[in-house]
Parts: structure tokens; sequence; C-alpha cells
């Protein structure tokens, strides 16, 4: 039976469940973000009284939000350069320092020749690989993926939002078992930098519910990943491609020096829209 509610008494609903947990600004924007994404209702529509069907499983929502689990989990879905994604545990929440990865990678597809072979490392929901499908005239993407929970959902995502692209198993660790005639123009990835020793002052909603695989390095080692991207790409990016990936702050000129050697040139270390070291950028050399 349809029960009518009004969309701003399911906001006010969401503020209470949260507004110990995050700041008044914070509060106010996931409040209107999620009962529109729940019920279609906008800002303007809980402004001028307009009446909505709760949603299913209400009171559970509330009571997740009330645990700090983040609303796109929640929701199942989420934001990204104004497309929705779906999510699941396995994916990570794309973040707006990412959509700027997106828009360096579309900047450097002028420099190559057409068609652009595209390959995105560690690509969770897919949001930067289909992404760049959608927006690429000529892109041929491809997106490597370990985990098989999160390349189910960025085979959705991709699917709902008709984007052609690959999307595989692949372990970026196992990188010695592809062809060595598979080369790309361009190699991008936002893999796994946030140190162990980090997590004490992160917030609880990210380490606790965004999955740990995607998150985490070694604190011993916390380059890692970026080490065997670029042992990957001086084999399989073709001369003059470029590698772009997102990093931490923390290690910026640690991660640059990675690439600064004989194999590579024209390497940036970038600042996101914060000021903050969030990009590596670097052109094969040989």
């Amino acid at each position: 039976m349809y029960m009518p509610i009004l969309a701003a008494d399911l906001v006010r609903q969401v503020k209470l469940a949260i507004q110990s947990l995050y700041s008044a600004q914070e509060v106010e924007a996931i409040a209107y973000l999620l009962v529109e994404m729940s019920t279609g209702a906008t800002r303007m529509d809980c402004h001028l009284g307009k009446e909505v069907e709760e949603p299913k499983d209400w009171e559970h929502i509330l009571t997740r939000l009330a645990e700090q689990e983040p609303w796109q989990y929640v929701l199942g879905k989420g934001w990204f350069r104004d497309r929705i994604f779906g999510l699941n545990s396995h994916t990570l929440i794309p973040r707006p320092e990412t959509e700027e990865l997106v828009d360096l990678v579309l900047g450097k597809i002028s420099s190559t020749h057409s068609p652009c072979r595209i390959l995105d490392v560690g690509t969770g929901s897919g949001c930067i690989a289909i992404s760049l499908a959608l927006e690429a005239a000529h892109a041929q993407v491809t997106a490597w993926e370990i985990s098989p929970d999160a390349q189910k959902q960025a085979m959705q995502n991709a699917k709902s939002l008709g984007a052609d692209l690959a999307i595989e198993l692949q372990d970026v660790f196992q990188w010695s078992t592809r062809s060595d005639s598979e080369t790309w123009d361009i190699i991008v990835s936002n893999p796994p930098y946030v140190m162990f020793q980090e997590a004490a002052q992160m917030e609880r909603h990210v380490t606790e519910f965004e999955p740990g695989l995607a998150l985490f390095v070694p604190d011993a080692n916390p380059l890692i990943f970026y080490q065997v991207l670029e042992s990957m790409a001086s084999r399989h990016l073709k001369r003059a491609g470029w590698m772009l990936v997102e990093i931490n702050q923390a290690l910026g000129k640690e991660t640059k020096a990675l690439f600064e050697n004989e194999r590579w040139k024209n390497v940036e270390l970038k600042q996101d829209f914060h000021g903050k070291d969030r990009f590596v950028i670097a052109q094969k050399d040989i």
C-alpha cells in the first residue's frame, strides 16, 4: 500500500541518524543526496513539500547510516563524473580526486595515435575505465581487476552505462604472464597506497567499510604497487606512451623517484584541487 511521506521528513530523519558522526556541512550534503538517490526527490522538491513513497527497508537504512556505514554502500551506488556507478563491499567509493586522474588521462590522449589503447590497473567499480571508454573517442579500453566480486560489479556498471571495454581478472603482480606483444598507449592506475600505520588517523567509515585489499599496503614497503607498475609499464607501454598513477600524498617525491631512470622522461609530480601531491605522470623513453 502506498504511504506518502514528505521528502523533507526523510531528510530530517537522515540528519537525526548521522548528526553526531559528521560535520554539519557533511550531514546536510549526505541527507539530501541519500534522499534524492533513493526517492528521486531533489533538494528543491524537499523545500516545496513534495510527497514521496518511503523507500523500502527505510528503518534498516537509517540503522546502517547510524553505524557510520557510508551512504554509497547503504544504497549500493555512488556518483562519479555525473554518472551513477553501482558499488559493493569489494569496490572503493569513487572520489573527486580520481575524477581529476581521468581528466589527466584525457589530456594525454590527444598526444597518441588513434585508436588509443588504454589499460586501467585495479579498476574496482570500473569508474576510471568506464569513464574513459565513454568520454574518449576511439579509445580501446582494457581494465584489470584481482577481485572477482569487483570485476562483476565493474561489468554490471559497464553494461548499465553502455560502455564498450574489456574487464579482465588479472593480478598485476603476475603481469609477466601476459604476452610481450600486448601493448598500450596509456596505462593508468589508482592502486592501494595507504600505509597501515595511517589507519589510526583515518575515519571509521573508511577503515571499517571500504575494502582493505584496495586500500592498504605494508608499512615496510608502501610503494610496492608502484614498483610493479613501473616494471610492467616499462615492458607493455608503447614508446612515448604515458603512465599516470594516483598516489599517497605523503610519498609524492618517493613515488616520482621510481620513474626517474633511463626508461622514462617528462616525469611530473602533480597536485590535486586541494593542493596536495596526488598524481605522478611519466612518459616512456625507450
